[in-house]
């Protein structure tokens, strides 16, 4: 099926210049239709990580927030055929240190949830991409409208 999907390359991606790896990686599942780099403001990460922050405490959401906030993301809409599927395969496990090799998170990661946890911060994973339509239409009015 021909569709969309909506990928974030997240502060540590940027902040570590691998943007343009990334980039290039996705190139290679679909065709780029739109693309914005902005700074991120505790109301939009608040709004995208909704669903997941109403069931932690405010010690989690404050990580994230500490993760994001005033800090820049590149915002990429791509489309091509399973393209949801095919990105999340290419990205990765959530978990940099269980990602396969010749994923994003396997060949660029340097963190773990383990770590993350014992430093009290979000786990720095690079990526972010949307795990089905209905997340993209969402994401999608978060980010673009």
């Amino acid at each position: 099926m021909y569709e969309k999907t909506l990928v974030i390359l997240k502060p540590d991606c940027l902040e570590r210049d691998i943007t343009t790896d990334c980039v290039e990686i996705l190139l290679q599942l679909g065709r780029i239709v739109e693309l914005k780099c902005c700074r991120v403001s505790s109301n939009t990460i608040l709004k995208h990580y909704e669903k997941n922050l109403k069931k932690v405490d405010e010690d989690i959401k404050n990580r994230v927030l500490d993760y994001f906030v005033n800090k820049y993301v590149v915002v990429l809409v791509l489309e091509g055929q399973d393209i949801i599927t095919r990105v999340r395969k290419i990205i990765g496990a959530s978990d940099p240190s269980l990602a396969s090799k010749g994923t994003i998170r396997g060949d660029f990661g340097m963190d773990s949830y383990e770590i993350a946890e014992l430093e009290k911060r979000s786990c720095r994973n690079i990526v972010h991409a949307s795990d089905s339509i209905e997340a993209y239409n969402l994401e999608y009015n978060i980010w673009f409208k």
